[in-house]
């Protein structure tokens, strides 16, 4: 079903797949950055972290709709993963950097 979609949404357009994905997706610079947190009671628990929730909603605010904030415990090793993605990579260096200080000051 996906695929009839998307091939009635090519023939609509008159492109390639390709042109349509250039057309209609805009790329933003990115970054990840990891603090480690060797409690996994903490680790766990991070999104109870009133400091790292409010620092979260600030950047989230500031950025508007020219970017987003990914803030999670990975599955897979004791760090909490800070991923900013925004317009400028002026912006997404200063919410990462701010967001992982306020991880680690908070619960590393």
């Amino acid at each position: 079903m996906t695929a009839l979609h998307l091939a009635d949404l090519l023939k609509q357009a008159d492109c390639s797949l390709p042109d349509l994905v250039t057309q209609s997706f805009e790329t933003y610079p990115q970054r990840l950055k990891n603090v480690r947190v060797e409690d996994p009671a903490v680790r766990r628990d991070w999104q109870n972290c009133e400091a790292v929730q409010t620092a979260i909603a600030q950047a989230e605010s500031a950025m508007g709709d020219q970017g987003r904030v990914l803030v999670r415990a990975s599955g897979t090793e004791p760090v909490i993963r800070v991923m900013v993605e925004a317009a400028s990579a002026e912006v997404v260096d200063h919410w990462t950097d701010a967001l992982a200080d306020k991880v680690a000051q908070h619960l590393a």
